[in-house]
């Protein structure tokens, strides 16, 4: 699991494995049930098949599981339950319930409240308090040019911050384009991998750790998908005996494994099995019967690439499907990291403005990149001569018979003829085609999985850019109406608001302190 799901590999560290047989543990339940007949039927089932389990209870109830009286069949329960380590897993699943409840419930709730109120709360008491203290003639053009190099900091510090996460990935997307260009060979995706290593040690993507995994992983992801596939099929043809039992098949369409699974019992009935599909085979195709079978056996490979397409389809569309989640998930959380960041800088800058950038908010992943796969089959079928051997009848005459009669005599002569040469590859060289093609689609997936990602990260530049010029804009008009409605008795306000001001700053800093504290905690 750790090797698979590396950016889950601190919560896989702290799995606890309990318990549970399913089974009884249901039949258990439906014993109590209050209708008779049902209860008996399922005590029926518990003597048939779990007698071992609870043996010393049934040995003591009379005969027939219709004869046992609600009181019998309730100790029946019990013990099932017991035995079934039902028991232990429902404490087990409350305990962790409760311990883990505040984590799903409270941040969701005081997220939900910044942002419909207590962002605005903080925002209003900050920049009221700073707008009204700032107002008097000689103070508000000082705060206004103070307002104007906020916004130029701002502007600097976000184009930093936005560089520094957008730059790994602009090197990945010009690589990605020279090697297209090229033609190259070079693997794109260990070159990802390699970029997001580098991106982990930079500050503050350096606590995503593992969290960014899943942006190079799929391929072992869908790769790991499709041998799942391939394995069964592979052995069907070696073994002559067609057993595609596998999860990943049970994924999809049964009327498309049932299609494959045919095409699969005509290549064996064609030859493609046993040593042959185990070797492959060098086949030289001489008579028409011969080129007939070798033009249907390529036929029936090509078939075998069409049914595995589909079939592929509906079970990488799953995978893939997955693969995005977690795609998805790594960008929140990359995302999530910029914004904390971006957050403390802003408010490093301009302290009484109280810019605030929620995650849900400003998070707008809407959309996931799109790849198409798809495989072919088959094998080349070149035109060959061979020399046939013909033994010719020729007559002569002979100097015994003075040369009046002729003797018959035979003469091997070699004609030229056509055939149709291939080399029928084995089941081992169709895994290892379909893998080479996944391969092949590297560049096309990163090219897109890239797109996507620069994409993404435009649009949250552009949503913060947004807010935060936003919240200087309402400081501004605060500020200037402030300065319109200013009265002569600003001294005296002032001694009003200056203590008014240090409770909003308090204010602000208990927000603060309340969402850090529940991150720290959950």
């Amino acid at each position: 699991m750790t090797e698979q799901l590396k950016e889950y590999s601190q919560e896989i560290e702290n799995l606890e494995v309990v318990k549970l047989s399913t089974w009884p543990a249901l039949l258990s339940l439906q014993i109590q049930n209050y209708d008779d007949n049902y209860s008996f039927d399922v005590c029926k089932k518990v003597r048939n098949h779990f007698y071992g389990l609870i043996e010393d209870i049934l040995d003591e109830l009379s005969g027939k599981p219709e004869k046992w009286s609600r009181h019998d069949r309730n100790r029946v329960a019990e013990a099932l339950w017991q035995k079934s380590y039902a028991d232990e897993f429902q404490n087990n699943l409350r305990n962790h319930i409760n311990q883990h409840f505040p984590r799903l419930v409270i941040p969701q709730a005081i997220e939900r409240f910044n942002i419909a109120a207590g962002n605005a709360i903080t925002e209003w008491a900050l920049q009221t308090t700073s707008a009204i203290l700032n107002s008097s003639e000689e103070k508000y053009q000082e705060e206004c040019e103070k307002i104007s190099s906020i916004r130029s900091q701002l502007e600097r510090f976000l184009q930093i911050s936005n560089t520094k996460l957008r730059e790994p990935f602009e090197k990945i997307d010009k690589k990605i384009k020279e090697a297209i260009a090229d033609e190259s060979e070079d693997d794109l995706v260990l070159y990802l991998e390699n970029i997001i290593a580098s991106l982990n040690k930079i500050e503050p993507y350096n606590e995503l750790q593992e969290k960014l995994y899943p942006l190079f992983g799929w391929r072992n992801g869908i790769g790991r998908g499709i041998n799942q596939v391939l394995e069964p099929v592979a052995k069907s043809l070696d073994t002559g005996k067609i057993s595609l039992d596998s999860p990943n098949l049970k994924k999809a369409n049964v009327l498309n494994v049932n299609l494959l699974a045919n095409c699969l019992r005509r290549l064996v009935n064609l030859g493609y099995t046993g040593s042959v599909a185990k070797a492959g085979k060098i086949m030289e195709a001489r008579t028409e019967d011969e080129k007939q079978r070798l033009k249907q056996l390529n036929e029936e490979l090509n078939e075998l690439a069409i049914h595995l397409n589909l079939v592929m389809e509906d079970v990488l569309k799953q995978i893939v499907n997955q693969e995005l989640d977690r795609m998805y998930q790594a960008v929140v959380e990359l995302f999530k990291c910029h914004l904390s960041h971006l957050e403390k800088g802003t408010n490093n800058i301009a302290p009484n403005i109280a810019i605030k950038f929620p995650d849900s908010k400003l998070i707008k992943v809407d959309s996931k990149p799109k790849f198409n796969l798809s495989f072919k089959a088959g094998f080349a079928i070149t035109p060959g001569t061979w020399e046939e051997e013909i033994e010719v009848s020729k007559t002569k005459r002979t100097w015994y018979t003075l040369w009046i009669f002729k003797k018959t005599y035979y003469e091997i002569e070699y004609k030229t003829r056509s055939s149709n040469n291939a080399e029928i590859p084995s089941t081992e060289k169709l895994l290892e085609n379909w893998q080479f093609q996944l391969k092949q689609e590297d560049k096309s997936i990163v090219k897109e999985l890239l797109r996507w990602l620069l994409e993404q990260i435009d649009r949250l530049t552009k949503n913060v850019d947004e807010v935060q010029e936003e919240v200087i804009n309402r400081y501004q008009e605060r500020l200037d109406t402030a300065n319109r409605e200013i009265s002569i008795d600003y001294e005296m306000q002032k001694n009003v608001w200056q203590p008014m001001q240090q409770k909003s700053q308090s204010l602000a800093q208990e927000f603060f302190k309340l969402e850090d504290f529940i991150n720290e905690q959950y």
